[in-house]
């Protein structure tokens, strides 16, 4: 019983480890290299673009990997290679090449000209009256 019970474990984290490595290379043929994301300009919209889609087909992997062995174990496992692999490509994207840091900026894609669109008040003006 015990040795059953071992055997599964086994091959659930094994089938883990096989759905993170396809989540790895889904990533490898669909986006850059992390270092080469890292030098080109920060918020780059089709580095963006193909990491949304590396992640919705490593998304799609898990999911069907998920139903059909039915083991929490797995998902787990390569779950967490999906969020630490998108992690890298994400921060990679944002860094900024010239300073080494992380560019907080907000990005030209996300949202143009939202401070036209909201004006806030002038309150210099009112205060020097």
């Amino acid at each position: 019983m015990a040795l059953n019970r071992l055997v599964s474990v086994d091959s659930a984290t094994l089938v883990g480890l096989v759905t993170a490595a396809g989540v790895y290379l889904i990533y490898q043929n669909s986006l850059p290299s992390v270092a080469d994301v890292r030098v080109g300009m920060p918020h780059d919209s089709d580095v963006e673009k193909a990491r949304k889609a590396a992640a919705w087909k490593s998304a799609a992997l898990i999911g069907l990997v998920f139903v059909i062995a039915r083991n929490l174990d797995s998902y787990i496992i390569s779950g967490g290679a999906l969020v630490g692999i998108d992690y890298l490509y994400k921060h990679a994207n944002a860094t900024n090449p010239t300073t080494k840091k992380l560019d907080t900026s907000v990005a030209e894609s996300s949202a143009p000209g939202l401070e036209q669109a909201y004006p806030l008040p002038d309150y210099e003006s009112e205060m020097a009256a």
